[in-house]
């Protein structure tokens, strides 16, 4: 049986580092905010991460995530996004 795995980066921004990765067709993304501050990150910054998808399921509190919006990250904090 083939697996199919992908890793696809961004290159950090203001202390942001993003990736998506995506095995078994399911994808996570992973939003750090490295800083000491809240930020927020513009939705045309991950889009291209997220495959057309309009919405994803933060995976520590099952909330969903509205991919149309810019998200607000939390200083020094991590977002695991399953879609």
């Amino acid at each position: 049986m083939l697996e199919y795995k992908t890793v696809k980066y961004h290159i950090p921004q203001q202390g942001i580092y993003l990736y998506a990765r995506t095995n078994e067709g399911k994808t996570e993304m992973i939003v750090l905010n490295s800083t000491d501050q809240e930020q927020t990150l513009p939705s045309e910054h991950y889009n291209a991460l997220t495959n057309g998808r309009k919405t994803g399921t933060e995976i520590a509190s099952g909330k969903q995530v509205d991919f149309t919006r810019n998200l607000v990250l939390p200083a020094r904090q991590s977002l695991v996004i399953e879609f």
